[in-house]
């Protein structure tokens, strides 16, 4: 059984889904991969890259939970809650993006790391959720991840084309039912299983 873990935040969790559980993009690339797999999903609501954010990833349990689990893969789309222009430091998250791939890198299992570049932020009706700038993902956030994945030799999948637009994420954020089934389609084509 190959053992593929989903980290992130709350696009990965599926907080506007009706049901996280059957709807989320991890429990869609799960029927997608069937039989041989055991997708799990690790996201948790609010989570932010930088150990001095208000929720850091590397300090939550679903990080603890993920690593004692020992995954063959890693799916790691971190990034979105970092998107606060006013607390951006190219420094502090790459270093601290750094530290939590070495906890994975560090475990038995090796696994196959993957980094995903979240989806854009959109405006709707002028504003942004949780004043989250689209600005500073593109510009700081995406750039960093090349960055990260560039120094440490690991894969990207890039997901800035996906959503032009807020049609499949209704808060500019957050995908709904058609745009889980649009990341998981893009992660599996993207992972070449």
């Amino acid at each position: 059984m190959i053992r593929v873990a989903c980290i992130g935040d709350s696009i990965t969790w599926g907080f506007s889904l009706m049901d996280p559980w059957r709807q989320s993009y991890p429990a869609l690339l799960q029927e997608k991969l069937g039989e041989g797999y055991e997708v799990r999903n690790f996201g948790c609501n609010g989570a932010s890259v930088r150990f001095d954010a208000d929720l850091p990833y590397g300090r939550t349990m679903a990080f603890r939970t993920s690593l004692d689990w020992k995954p063959d893969i890693v799916l790691m789309m971190l990034g979105s809650n970092d998107a606060t222009p006013y607390h951006w430091d190219s420094t502090v998250f790459i270093r601290d993006y750094k530290r939590i791939i070495a906890e994975y890198r560090d475990l038995p299992s090796a696994p196959r790391i993957i980094l995903i570049a979240p989806l854009r932020i959109h405006r709707v009706m002028g504003m942004t959720f949780m004043d989250l700038s689209p600005e500073t993902l593109e510009q700081c956030i995406r750039p960093a991840i090349r960055e990260i994945a560039a120094d440490t030799g690991l894969e990207v999948i890039d997901l800035v084309e996906l959503f032009p637009d807020a049609r499949y994420c209704l808060d500019g954020v957050h995908p709904q039912e058609t745009g889980a089934k649009m990341i998981a389609e893009r992660i599996y084509e993207g992972v070449g299983w």
